[in-house]
């Protein structure tokens, strides 16, 4: 489970099907759930059913699977589809933002290190004059 605290400050969107009914407003679940969602500044988005059940020979219409976010603002749109999953409605929500640019990358050299390159190396530094860098005193 999230602490809840971790979010204060922090732009959250939570998506999800959370079983509890946004139609039933005096059902205790709901209000503890709005109360919750209040104390973070957050409000849930889907207005509309998203899930239709058939119980015996009535058919009944839930508002389970919901957007909540404490960004309300940055969103284009949010909404119920009509392409159902079993016997829920997907649900979409459409944000306005921003992405930053990235930094140019820099072209690193790979390095082969396959036998014939060790051998050149190796054969390259017993032909090097070492002298001047073991008499030297200056570390710099």
């Amino acid at each position: 489970m999230i602490s809840l605290t971790k979010l204060k400050g922090k732009k959250v969107i939570w998506i999800g099907d959370i079983n509890v009914d946004q139609n039933k407003i005096n059902d205790l679940d709901y209000r503890k759930l709005d109360s919750s969602l209040k104390s973070f500044n957050m409000v849930q988005t889907i207005q509309n059913y998203t899930r239709v059940a058939k119980r015996g020979n009535k058919f009944t219409h839930s508002t389970i699977d919901v957007i909540m976010t404490n960004c309300y603002s940055d969103f284009n749109s949010s909404e119920v589809l009509q392409e159902q999953i079993g016997d829920h409605y997907a649900v979409q929500c459409e944000l306005e933002f921003k992405v930053e640019k990235p930094p140019s990358f820099e072209k690193v050299a790979i390095h082969d290190y396959n036998s014939n390159n060790i051998k050149a190396f190796q054969t390259y530094l017993a032909n090097l004059d070492f002298t001047p860098l073991f008499q030297s005193s200056n570390v710099d």
